[in-house]
């Protein structure tokens, strides 16, 4: 027949290991989320790199294509911004 204390000690060693696989199976989700957080992030500043060096392959050849409309566009919202302030 087992004493109290021993039944006790059962107990405490029973919930330790329950809080334990708590705690790691825990620690193991957040970890996952953290990956994954990470990974969408650098695929979405991936995406953002490719649209911005498409948007400025386009405006170069847009002011390849049309110098002088280029340099009247340039100087109007240089005079416009000259305004605001």
């Amino acid at each position: 027949m087992a004493s109290p204390s021993d039944k006790a000690k059962e107990v405490i060693e029973d919930v330790a290991e329950h809080a334990d696989n708590a705690i790691s199976s825990s620690a193991s989700k957040a970890s996952n989320a953290t990956r994954r957080a990470k990974t969408t992030a650098q695929d979405f500043v991936d995406d953002s790199t490719d649209v911005l060096e498409g948007a400025l392959i386009c405006a170069k050849d847009m002011v390849r294509a049309n110098p002088i409309a280029s340099v009247a566009i340039v100087a109007a919202l240089a005079y416009l911004c000259g305004r605001m302030k």
